[in-house]
């Protein structure tokens, strides 16, 4: 077998363990060396069932029943070309045979069957040129099938490709990247086949710094993308070319460098679906005055072109960190903002805060309280019109409302994406809308791609009226006490008043918002639980809630483990126009088993159970249980999943089976390795 020798060891360093072969008397000029090798054979049987019932009492009945097998072999190999250092590779493959079977039937409907087989490739190889050199250059190609589990629903089959690209530059103070990456995904497994996804994106890029100096450094990128999205069959695809130019510079100067005056600025041109042109220009200054004294000003401007919008927006900021002790820290804040949109309106919008912290230990623990007060007022000058904002983000929930931040908003704008937004959501699919006096509400679906509690970005318009003042002030306040023994209590209040004048007789309802908290935190080693009760006042959609939540380590042993976790929450809802009451209840359980040296198992088990008197009852129920067994080179997985989520006058549920047997062969590598054409022992 070939023995490969460190950089080190090749340079003849003392401490270097003795190589058998060294790199530079290696013969022949293409090295290899398998590393691994094993026989696979793969088998999944799925089956799903989905009732409903229109309101009209006609039910329908959807069964699918996918069933696969794959017999494969796979290799892993790692080499080079010359010497570790000047081309070196690593790859693993898995080639074989692949059969499916599908099977629908609908009722009432037709039944349909479709068969089929083929190769299996999946691969991942990457390649190193002069890894250790000024110039070196990286490439990659991959291709994989993996499952992805869902909470309450079946599992996603994802094969994903990709390749890409990439030469560096380290010449010292300047270093460069110019690389090329493509990607092609494609998702399938959820409640009908029209409901698949297909995202595909590349992107061309470069990436440059230079380190003018100990104190200054520059950067300069620029990429050039595009996008893909296909979903719901053909009637609803995104496809987008961006070009996006960033510059960065960064000086610090002053008695020991405190100092920092930065410049950004960011270019980025969009062709199109849901296209949108950007321009920001950034400059900020950072002074550290003393220990307990730091100011900041910055000016931004930004510009965005997206459909018949043409936004300019110039704001100003300052900013003063007060720290007199390690108990207290002050931070006070100014801003300005000057806003146009096209002929549309003017907004001037000016404010300024005050927020305090203090903390301090006491005999039994520590102390914090934290205050703020803030104020600020709009003026819409001009015959009234839209304003835009763009990448308002919320973690969205299925049974509380996620209420968008402005009034007035006009749904047909709204645009929700994921982070890099290249995944766009789509309303009654992925989210739903409803609207409750002048407020905007997001319900997140069950049966969507979007995860719970996921982030997701918004973009929208929102109607304000003509020439009007809106004065809004902002009091908030937390204190809590972290006792020693794990305890701890707080409180936490907030309030917000509006003081709208609309001329021209416009009416607008003044946003005036009261929020109490009350809650009891305790942490132990092995536990912890939280008590919360929140006291919501609003125009809009006022509720009192009720939250409970625990976690424990139910037993923890060498050959068994559990660990549980537990939520409750109550929403009484008390606005006139939507009163209802939703208890909701979530369950999670895991226990790991050691059965012997041989086999280990893993049984995971989720429940929730809501029901909103509006909406009616939701349940779900997740179950996956899995098997392991070793022994000697033979490796079993076995893998249960059966889901469940049952919404009103929906039913879904099914179970899923995955076999992977794998047979490791590596012993038989052990034979004489090819060495450019010769054998060598």
């Amino acid at each position: 077998m070939l023995i490969f020798a460190s950089a080190a060891g090749s340079h003849g360093a003392d401490n270097a363990e003795p190589q058998s072969e060294p790199a530079r008397s290696r013969p022949g000029y293409f090295h290899f060396q398998p590393t691994e090798l094993a026989l696979e054979f793969e088998a999944q049987l799925e089956n799903r069932t989905v009732r409903t019932s229109d309101n009209r009492g006609r039910d329908s009945r959807q069964r699918n029943r996918d069933t696969q097998f794959a017999e494969a072999l796979s290799l892993r190999l790692d080499g080079d070309i010359l010497d570790p250092n000047f081309i070196r590779w690593d790859g693993a493959f898995r080639l074989g045979l692949r059969q499916e079977h599908f099977d629908e039937k609908l009722t009432p409907g037709f039944d349909r069957t479709d068969s089929s087989d083929g190769i299996l490739l999946d691969y991942d190889f990457s390649i190193d040129v002069l890894p250790s050199k000024p110039v070196s250059a990286h490439a990659y190609a991959r291709q994989v099938r993996d499952r992805v589990p869902r909470r309450f629903l079946p599992s996603l089959l994802e094969e994903r490709s990709e390749a890409g690209a990439a030469v560096y530059f380290n010449l010292g103070s300047w270093t460069s990247e110019l690389g090329f990456d493509w990607s092609d995904i494609d998702r399938s497994g959820n409640r009908a086949a029209e409901d698949d996804e297909h995202l595909q994106s590349s992107r061309f890029y470069t990436d440059n710094r230079w380190t003018i100096s100990e104190s200054q450094s520059l950067r300069l990128a620029f990429d050039h993308s595009r996008q893909e999205s296909d979903y719901q069959g053909s009637r609803h695809s995104f496809t987008t070319d961006r070009d996006e130019l960033r510059l960065e510079h960064e000086l610090q100067f002053g008695e020991g460098q405190r100092n920092r005056l930065g410049t950004f600025f960011r270019w980025s041109d969009e062709r199109g679906d849901l296209a949108r042109d950007e321009t920001e220009f950034t400059p900020h200054l950072s002074l550290r005055h003393s220990e307990w004294l730091e100011t900041a000003y910055r000016y931004s401007f930004y510009r965005l072109n997206q459909d018949a919008v043409d936004l300019n927006r110039h704001k100003v900021d300052w900013q003063a960190i007060i720290r007199p002790d390690q108990r207290f820290r002050f931070t006070s804040d100014l801003f300005a903002l000057w806003e146009d949109v096209e002929d549309d309106i003017d907004t001037h919008q000016f404010g300024g805060g005050l927020h305090g912290t203090y903390r301090q230990p006491t005999e039994t623990g520590q102390l914090s309280i934290y205050a703020a007060i803030r104020a600020d007022q709009v003026r819409n000058i001009g015959s009234g019109g839209q304003r835009l904002v763009r990448s308002e983000g919320h973690a969205l929930d299925a049974s509380r409302p996620t209420f968008l931040n402005e009034p007035d908003i006009i749904r047909t704008s709204i645009v929700a994406y994921n982070g890099d937004r290249s995944r766009i959501f789509l309303p009654s699919t992925d989210y739903v809308v409803h609207q409750s006096g002048r407020r905007t509400l997001v319900y997140r679906t069950l049966t969507g791609r979007i995860a719970e509690e996921e982030a997701v970005f918004f973009d929208y318009q929102f109607s304000v009226p003509a020439d009007a003042r809106i004065d809004t002030y902002w009091t908030q306040a937390r204190i809590e006490h972290a006792f020693d023994f794990g305890a701890t209590p707080y409180y936490a209040f907030d309030l917000r008043r509006q003081d709208v004048n609309g001329s021209r007789g416009t009416p607008i309802e003044e946003d005036n918002t009261e929020r109490h908290r009350f809650g009891m935190n305790f942490r132990r080693p092995t536990w912890s639980i939280n008590g919360e009760i929140e006291l919501l006042n609003d125009p809009f959609e006022p509720f009192n809630a009720y939250k409970l939540d625990a976690q424990a380590t139910l037993l923890r042993l060498a050959e068994f483990s559990m660990d549980g976790a537990a939520h409750f929450s109550y929403y009484d809802f008390t606005g006139n126009s939507d009163r209802r009451h939703v208890p909701r209840v979530d369950l999670d359980l895991r226990n790991e088993f050691r059965i012997n040296p041989r086999f280990n198992a893993t049984v995971a088990t989720s429940f929730r159970w809501e029901d909103d008197s509006s909406r009616g009852e939701t349940t779900g129920v997740d179950v996956e249980c899995g098997l392991h067994y070793q022994r000697g080179q033979l490796g079993i997985d076995l893998t249960f999943e059966y889901d469940l989520l049952s919404i009103v006058d929906s039913r879904e549920d099914g179970f899923g089976v995955w076999l992977n047997v794998r047979r490791d062969l590596s012993h038989l590598l052990r034979a004489p390795t090819l060495h450019g054409g010769r054998r060598v022992q």
